[in-house]
């Protein structure tokens, strides 16, 4: 055969022909088709089969999970709930021990306005008033702490409110334990400052970003 005369065995055509088969370089994994995988799908990928996406239980909802601040807000509703009962208690025992008529006396004041500023002192410090006011305190401090825990707007507003009161009071109250004895005087300095700057993280973390989305996502769901 010479050279000139074309090859022509259908099964053995050559490099260059039309109907030539072309050698396959091997594919890379994660390109081209390995295993019946489809084209582009890598091993190790993230994402559920077929290309979907990992199932997400928030993901249809649009809601969030409670955040850790709501948490850390429900603490501090405990420990500021705590030292007001404590401060109460020790408030009690403290009132019990001033003659507050001597100590009007003292003060320069007349027997007489003396026993009637005694008398007035006791209707609004006395073991009834304080265990009145102590009642109302826990009936409010549990109002916000359940409604906290539901999520209720108005519950993180109240309790805003009465946080606030008790920063001020606390601060203007430091100027008045120094009436009672020691130690009962320094044991409340001591427990009203601690109150006050509970009271303070309190508030900051009511209005933290997270607290106040997750408060927000509540409102608009009802």
């Amino acid at each position: 055969m010479s050279k000139d005369t074309p090859n022509n065995n259908p099964h053995n055509p050559p490099y260059g022909d039309p109907g030539a088969t072309q050698p396959v370089p091997p594919q890379p994994l994660g390109q081209g088709a390995v295993n019946g995988s489809p084209q582009g799908q890598q091993y190790g990928m993230t994402g559920g089969k077929y290309g979907t996406s990992e199932y997400n239980p928030n993901q249809y909802t649009g809601t969030m999970d409670r955040p850790s601040t709501v948490d850390k807000l429900l603490k501090l509703t405990l420990a500021s709930l705590g030292l007001y009962v404590l401060n109460g208690i020790i408030g009690l025992i403290a009132a019990s021990s001033v003659d507050y008529t001597q100590m009007y006396r003292d003060m320069g004041l007349s027997t007489e306005m003396a026993d009637q500023s005694a008398s007035q002192m006791a209707m609004t410090t006395g073991p009834v008033a304080s265990i009145i006011s102590l009642i109302i305190g826990l009936a409010l401090y549990f109002l916000v702490y359940n409604g906290l825990k539901k999520g209720k707007n108005w519950a993180r507003i109240l309790g805003t409110v009465l946080a606030a009161i008790a920063i001020l009071s606390g601060i203007f109250g430091l100027f008045g334990v120094f009436i009672y004895p020691a130690p009962w005087n320094i044991i409340m300095a001591i427990l009203m400052i601690v109150k006050v700057v509970v009271d303070i993280l309190w508030i900051v973390t009511a209005f933290r970003a997270p607290t106040s989305a997750w408060f927000n996502q509540n409102r608009v769901q009802r």
